[in-house]
Formats: structure tokens, sequence, C-alpha cells
């Protein structure tokens, strides 16, 4: 156990929601961290870990809801079978299915972590903690022709395998990542291309997708690594780091209400949804 504890928090919540019905809707997830965010805020939660894992979803920034064509965009993907959900933090299109495996760190926004980039930092420092064991040598920097490139992308001998983005609220933030864990990264490029070559016209804005920028940890490490191997790992590092962890699959009784009013405030950015 180290006394300075994980990111200098020493007590830590660990939301386990990598197991989840196909039903469950990106759409929850941003909800579930702004609650979070808010608890950690209020000191009625300590600093979280929380895994997610969607099914067949597509998750679209703000600057793919201003497309030319976006509705035509929007119903490829359904035709695909994948629901398109617009987020509330940055980015751009990524695609969440059951071999991605999103991590969220929610931590207060005070001392170290009132500096926009360091939560982006501590992000990449614990994927490289979890992937130690692989050794995996992780570089970070932006990943030209990817899916949702920014300047904190997660590579390894230059293929994109993680992207992260961050949504930040008065006295706490949210740093969410993606992992690509298993499957091909190209066919899911190959997916937001399309995507983008139907929703657009000439003058639109839209990253230029190179589909062999995007490979899995599965894929770039030659072993076989699930989002449950990554779940596993996450779980040792903060048995190792943290000087307690308190486990949970679902949010607190006393954090319904606030989940319910971001949950509505989620649904009115996502009016294509039926929920």
């Amino acid at each position: 156990m180290q006394t300075e504890g994980l990111f200098g928090q020493h007590i830590w919540r660990l939301v386990d929601q990598s197991k989840t019905h196909p039903s469950f809707h990106a759409l929850y997830s941003f909800a579930i961290d702004d609650t979070l965010c808010t608890s950690v805020q209020q000191g009625t939660s300590p600093a979280v870990v929380r895994t997610w894992v969607h099914h067949q979803n597509i998750v679209l920034g703000n600057v793919d809801t201003k497309l030319t064509r976006l509705a035509d965009g929007l119903a490829y993907l359904q035709e695909c079978g994948y629901t398109p959900i617009v987020r509330n933090s940055g980015g751009a299109a990524v695609v969440l299915d059951e071999g991605v495996l999103n991590i969220s760190l929610i931590l207060p926004t005070t001392d170290a972590f009132a500096d926009i980039h360091a939560g982006y930092r501590a992000m990449v420092e614990f994927i490289r903690l979890l992937l130690a064991p692989y050794g995996a040598v992780v570089d970070t920097g932006e990943v030209v022709g990817s899916y949702c490139p920014g300047d904190f992308d997660v590579s390894i001998d230059g293929r994109k395998f993680g992207g992260l983005a961050q949504r930040r609220r008065r006295g706490a933030v949210a740093v969410q990542a993606f992992l690509l864990a298993d499957e091909g990264g190209t066919a899911r490029a190959e997916l937001v291309k399309r995507f983008y070559s139907i929703s657009s016209v000439e003058g639109d804005t839209y990253p230029d997708v190179k589909p062999d920028t995007l490979a899995s940890l599965s894929e770039l490490l030659g072993v076989t690594i699930s989002c449950a191997d990554l779940q596993a790992r996450i779980a040792e590092v903060l048995a190792e780091k943290a000087d307690e962890v308190r486990t949970s699959v679902q949010l607190l009784p006393q954090e319904s209400e606030e989940f319910n009013r971001n949950l509505a405030g989620m649904q009115a950015r996502n009016p294509q949804l039926e929920i």
C-alpha cells in the first residue's frame, strides 16, 4: 500500500457496470457520471472509478450534430444495428460495443485537479498501470486519421486503442476513456468513416478517418484481452494503491433524484431516442 493513495485519494469507490443489459444506453452513463460528480463535489462520495460497457452504441459529440445530412447518417447507424447518442462531453463519434471498456475517473477539482489537463494525465497513468503486466508501451498524442482524435489519444506503435474526454462540473471532473479491448479496431473505424461520408457535404467539419490507424489491445499486444480482463486489473490496481475500496454496481439511493434530473437533461439532448 502506498501512503499517497491513488492520485492523492486514499478512499475510492468502484462502480462496476461492465456487465449490462443491451437496453442500458450510453445516455444513462453520462447521467450517472454527472450524478457522481455532484456526490464527489458535495463530499458524500469519495473519488470514483466507474466502468461501463454498452451494446452497439455510437456516441456522438456536439460537432457531429452540425453535419448537414446528420439525419441520413443516424438512419444508417440504426440500420446497422447501432443506437446513436449525443454525449455531454467533448469529442466526436466513438463506437461502443461489448469489446470496448469505458472507464470514468471522477475526482474533486481541488488542488492538483484544478488544472484542466491534470485529469487527462491521471487517466493516462491509470491506463499504463492497467496494462503494465502486458509489457505495453503506451504513447499519448493525437493519432491523425483516428476517430475522435485528440491530444490525449492513447496508442501503441502508432495505432490508437483508446481516447479520452472529460466533463467538468463545479467542484468535480469526470475523465472518461474508451479502451478497445478486443475485436477489430479497423472494422469500428470503417463504420465511423461511412457515417461521416453519409452525414456530410462539402464544407462540413469532421475527422478524416483512416481505419488502419485504430486497433484493439488484443490485436496490438498479440494476446486476448477482454473487458473482463481489464476490469480485473482495475480491481488489482485499486487494491494495491488505495487505502480503502468501496465496491458497488448501482448508485446509492440518495443519488436517485440527482440522477433523474441528469437523465432528463440527457434525454433532452437526444430527442431521437424513445426511452
